[in-house]
């Protein structure tokens, strides 16, 4: 059994003193969904403010037709740029973004136990790249045609499917149909507590979104710590059941072969 209490206490113990290495391997997963809202923000500022500056300046002139049209025009034009810059982006998370998520969870993982490397970020292109990419995305893709069919399902769905990165992360040769089969055995009767869980985040999310968003950098190790625990207290839990053996989460070496005895 855990609590919220429980995990967010033993994630703020784990980045005692070491909470600078934790940001740095939580932006480097984050850099390029940050950056992206920030671009888009400011773009879409850019554009409506100025309009609304003329209306307040030059109110004749923007009762116009031509004036209208013109805003329509400039409209579309925003639109047409997020569009494109929003398909660039869809390609980076999958290509760069999802890997990073596995790494940084990697990195979390061994962050609980003491072990602080940030060369784990790199082995988001080293360790199964490929497999690890395309369970992330098949996955992602799943719940995304879950929420669009009703968002209750994509609710439940990102929930049981909420350990398949930090599956990955021990195991980055897992394939994605068995990660999705482990990660819904552990949080099986666990969805509504981790959907709480989630939600507990709301409020600090909200405080750093303040700042142009900004402000969220920071709380996402503390976020991702706390997963951490999750994950390490269900992954005990899975074990203990004897549904997944440790060898097959790289928690064990393999059991050898027993030697062969030459027959004359």
């Amino acid at each position: 059994m855990w609590t919220r209490a429980q995990l967010k206490a033993n994630a703020k113990y784990a980045m005692r003193g070491r909470y600078g290495k934790c940001l740095l391997a939580s932006l480097a997963a984050d850099a390029i969904p940050v950056l992206y809202s920030l671009l888009i923000t400011i773009v879409t500022y850019a554009t409506i403010i100025p309009l609304y500056i003329q209306i307040f300046q030059e109110p004749e002139t923007t009762q116009t037709e031509e004036w209208a049209w013109g805003v329509i025009r400039t409209m579309n034009d925003l639109n047409t740029r997020v569009n494109a810059s929003q398909f660039f982006y869809y390609i980076l998370s999958i290509f760069i973004v999802m890997p990073l998520t596995v790494s940084a969870a990697r990195f979390f993982v061994h962050n609980r136990f003491g072990h602080v490397d940030l060369k784990l970020i790199k082995t988001a292109f080293t360790a199964s790249y490929s497999r690890s990419m395309g369970a992330m995305f098949v996955t992602n893709l799943f719940i995304s045609l879950w929420t669009l069919l009703l968002v209750v399902p994509g609710i439940i769905k990102q929930c049981e499917y909420f350990m398949v990165p930090w599956l990955l992360s021990d195991n980055p040769n897992l394939t994605g149909e068995r990660a999705r089969e482990i990660s819904r055995m552990m949080t099986d009767g666990h969805k509504w507590n981790i959907f709480v869980l989630e939600l507990s985040f709301l409020g600090w999310y909200l405080l750093g979104s303040l700042a142009l968003g900004v402000g969220i950098v920071f709380v996402n190790p503390y976020y991702r710590a706390t997963c951490a625990e999750l994950y390490v207290c269900l992954r005990q839990n899975i074990l203990q059941s004897g549904c997944v053996t440790p060898a097959e989460l790289n928690l064990a070496p393999p059991t050898p072969w027993p030697p062969v005895t030459p027959t004359r």
